[in-house]
């Protein structure tokens, strides 16, 4: 994250809906996989290493979002 200077944007983004509804949490998940097919669109970009972090690391962090979203449903009842 730090190597993009992501980190000032998201800090920012987190003060302000903090500011805005009382409380802020974040979940991030980089590095996915954007083409079906990195050869048409980016040359850069490694389609085995893309293909395996959307195998491996991907799914985890769906069933972490998920069990954020069921913390903020069950925490709003």
């Amino acid at each position: 994250m730090k190597t993009q200077s992501w980190d000032h944007h998201i800090n920012f983004n987190q003060m302000m809906l903090t500011k805005i509804f009382g409380s802020s949490e974040a979940l991030f998940s980089f590095d996915t996989y954007q083409f079906e097919d990195y050869s048409k669109v980016v040359t850069s970009v490694d389609p085995e290493k893309k293909a395996k972090i959307r195998k491996e690391v991907f799914p985890k962090d769906c069933e972490e979002a998920f069990k954020m979203g069921a913390k903020f449903a069950i925490s709003r009842i």
